[in-house]
């Protein structure tokens, strides 16, 4: 059940057509941001492919005895599914029983994700997330967009050093209410 929704695939208007045919969950109030760390954006220089997620699945399940793993994954394509919105994840300690957890492809301790495919990455990010704010109804700030750094239980840099709160929060907010006018990566600031 943690893992049914491994092989699905969205781009964002895609993604924004399918977030309405979920029931938003009770339990959901916020987003949990990541970085995968590894895979970084160097090891996987063509994004994500369904084979790769049935590793990272085989990871969870196999090697660390997870139930469920993270919601989605996105790469500088699209996003992947792994784990159903409508359930919760496992992603964050502190935060799964309340945030939809969303892993970034890359490393952004050592990457970057204010230009080249991190930047392409992290946009498609923001309109995922864009996407998920209106379904969930909420507006996007430090109450509710969470970092994994933000676990006081854990000791994590992710999404990674280089990334930046303010960044994140200055890219969700100008269309909260209207993810449906998402433009694509000239759209967002740059100024990590």
């Amino acid at each position: 059940m943690g893992f049914s929704n491994e092989g699905k695939v969205w781009t964002v208007s895609e993604f924004e057509e399918y977030l309405k045919t979920v029931t938003k969950p009770a339990w959901a109030d916020s987003i949990c941001l990541h970085h995968t760390g590894v895979p970084s954006l160097a090891q996987r220089p063509s994004g994500l492919t369904a084979q790769h997620l049935k590793n990272i699945r085989s990871y969870y399940e196999t090697t660390k005895g997870w139930s469920s793993a993270p919601h989605l994954f996105i790469d500088d394509d699209q996003c992947w599914g792994m784990c159903p919105l409508t359930e919760k994840g496992v992603h964050a300690k502190s935060f799964n029983s309340r945030a939809i957890g969303i892993e970034v492809l890359g490393n952004y301790n050592e990457e970057a994700p204010n230009n080249g495919r991190g930047l392409n990455c992290w946009t498609i990010t923001f309109g995922i997330t864009k996407a998920l704010v209106k379904w969930l109804g909420i507006k996007p700030d430090a109450t509710n967009i969470f970092f994994h750094r933000d676990d006081p239980k854990t000791t994590k840099t992710c999404p990674g050093s280089k990334v930046e709160k303010t960044w994140v929060l200055d890219n969700l907010k100008d269309e909260y209410l209207d993810s449906t006018n998402w433009h694509g990566p000239g759209r967002f600031a740059t100024y990590c």
